[in-house]
C-alpha cells in the first residue's frame, strides 16, 4: 500500500504545475473568503464549523494557516453536516458548488466539498471528472463510533474497505491520463494498477453510489466515542472519546475565530505526534495541480 502523498513521489511525468509561494498566499486569501461565507451560513442556521486536520494544527501552531499548506480542512457533527446540505443551494448556490455523498448534484469524493465558482484548482484525479473543479474546502462528518474495541475494529475494517473501493471506482470511472502517466512513471506504479483493478471489479456500481454507501455505513448510534472516518487516519485511526472533542472552544485563526476540539492536544498528537515541531523544508508536502486559476472556471 502506498504510504506517501502523491506529490512526494518522484515521477517522470512533466505536465504538472507546482504552486509557488505567491500562489499559496492567493489560495489562502480565497480559502478565507470561502470560510467567511460558510461561517456566516453556519451562524444563520446554528451550525458549528470545526477546524480539523492541518487546519487545526495551523490554528494551534501558527494561529492561522500552515504557511506552506494550500487547503482548509473542516469538520461538522453528523447532525450539522446533514443540515448544512439542506439550505446550501438556496443560500450559497449563486457563488458556490456543493458536492457530497448522496447529494443530488453528485460527489467527487467520500466527503463533502464546497467549491468556489469561477475559479480552477484541477487535481490529477479529477482531470476526467464531469464535476466542478473550483478552489475548494473539504468538510468531513464526525460520527459516533461503537463503544467496544472489537466493534470499533470490525466496523473500521469494513469502512476502510468501502472508502478504498469507492475511490478506486472513481479512479476507474473517470480515468485520468495525467494521473496514469504520473503514477506509472513513479514508485506508485503498482499502487495505481491495484486501484484500477479494484475499481474495475467494483464498477458494477457507480463511484457516486459507492460514496453514498460509505457515508451511510460510517454513521453510528450515540455513544461515548466519536470518529472522523473520512479523515487522514481513517476510521479507527481517528476514534476519540466524546469528551476529547466536546464541548468545542474558539481559538484565533488569521484574525478570525474558529472552533476547535476541547482537548486539541490529544487530537493533534493522535494525528501528528510531536505536532509543535516544524518539519524540515524537504519533508513538507509539495502542491501540484494540472490547472490553477483564481479568476476563471476550468478551460
Amino acid at each position: 500500500m502506498l504510504k506517501k502523498n502523491y506529490a512526494s513521489l518522484k515521477s517522470g511525468a512533466s505536465n504538472l504545475y507546482e504552486l509557488t509561494e505567491d500562489d499559496i498566499k492567493k489560495m489562502h486569501k480565497i480559502l478565507l473568503e470561502i470560510y467567511d461565507d460558510l461561517w456566516a451560513y453556519c451562524e444563520k442556521h446554528s451550525l458549528k464549523l470545526i477546524a480539523g486536520g492541518g487546519t487545526a494544527l495551523g490554528a494551534i501552531r501558527h494561529k492561522g494557516f500552515i504557511p506552506w499548506d494550500d487547503d482548509m480542512d473542516l469538520n461538522l457533527t453528523r447532525t450539522d453536516y446533514q443540515k448544512f446540505i439542506e439550505f446550501f443551494n438556496r443560500d450559497l448556490g449563486d457563488k458556490y458548488d456543493l458536492l457530497a455523498p448522496g447529494y443530488d448534484k453528485g460527489a467527487a469524493c467520500f466527503l463533502m466539498r464546497v467549491l468556489k465558482k469561477n475559479t480552477t484548482f484541477l487535481n490529477m484525479i479529477d482531470e476526467a471528472s464531469p464535476y466542478p473543479t473550483g478552489i475548494y474546502i473539504d468538510i468531513t462528518p464526525i460520527d459516533f463510533a461503537p463503544k467496544s474495541k472489537m466493534a470499533q475494529n470490525f466496523k473500521g475494517k469494513i469502512a476502510d474497505v468501502l472508502r478504498f473501493g469507492s475511490y478506486s471506482v472513481y479512479w476507474k470511472q473517470y480515468r485520468s491520463k495525467s494521473l496514469k502517466d504520473f503514477m506509472i512513471h513513479s514508485e506508485g506504479k503498482s499502487y495505481y494498477k491495484l486501484r484500477i483493478a479494484i475499481g474495475t471489479v467494483l464498477s458494477f456500481r457507480t463511484a457516486e453510489k459507492w460514496f453514498a454507501t460509505f457515508d451511510r455505513f460510517i454513521r453510528g448510534k450515540k455513544s461515548s466515542y466519536v470518529t472522523v472516518a473520512a479523515g487522514r487516519k481513517k476510521y479507527c485511526g481517528e476514534i476519540y472519546e466524546y469528551t476529547t472533542f466536546f464541548p468545542l472552544k474558539k481559538v484565533p485563526f488569521e484574525d478570525r475565530q474558529i472552533y476547535i476540539y476541547n482537548d486539541e492536544n490529544t487530537y493533534l498528537k493522535g494525528l501528528y505526534g510531536d505536532y509543535m515541531k516544524i518539519p524540515d523544508i524537504k519533508d513538507r508536502e509539495k502542491h501540484l495541480c494540472l490547472q490553477l486559476d483564481f479568476n476563471r472556471a476550468r478551460k
